[in-house]
């Protein structure tokens, strides 16, 4: 399970409900307070901290237990997303690449998504993507900026 996958779910659970990484664990909110010795361990797996007492007064706090362990099971580098890129060719708003999924067809066009457009793309998709002989770009002037999703 990604962290953002986790925080979704549990917010999900209560409004109420966030999530503060700042000290690099995964740590509960609720109400905007800290919740007691409430959290997974960042570096390290298996790890689930849950104070009983505090714990068990939250709602939903099955679900939330669950939550957190199927976090606290992922492999470590597994828990962060890829980090994503718009790769640009062009230097104007239609200097995207755009990789259409259905067909695999590459063209340059604004970074903005559909269904079948992927503009986002991995380091290993970019990597995948110079392999191929049907793209004619010189990929060491290619631009890389990275995507901040919010």
């Amino acid at each position: 399970m990604k962290y953002t996958d986790a925080k979704k779910q549990i917010k999900a659970l209560s409004s109420k409900y966030d999530i503060d990484m700042s000290d690099g664990d995964f740590n509960i909110i609720y109400k905007g307070r800290f919740v007691s010795h409430t959290y997974v361990i960042g570096h390290c797996r298996y790890a689930v901290i849950c104070d009983e007492g505090v714990f068990s007064k939250l709602p939903f706090s099955n679900k939330l237990y669950m939550i957190l362990s199927e976090l606290a099971m992922t492999p470590l580098d597994e828990r962060v997303e890829a980090k994503k890129y718009y790769v640009k060719v062009f230097n104007n708003e239609f200097g995207y690449l755009n990789v259409n999924i259905l067909t695999g067809k590459v063209t340059a066009d604004e970074k903005s998504e559909t269904d079948s457009i992927k503009t986002k793309l991995t380091s290993k998709a970019i990597e995948h993507l110079k392999q191929r002989e049907d793209i004619p770009l010189d990929w060491n002037k290619v631009k890389l900026e990275h995507v901040h999703d919010l």
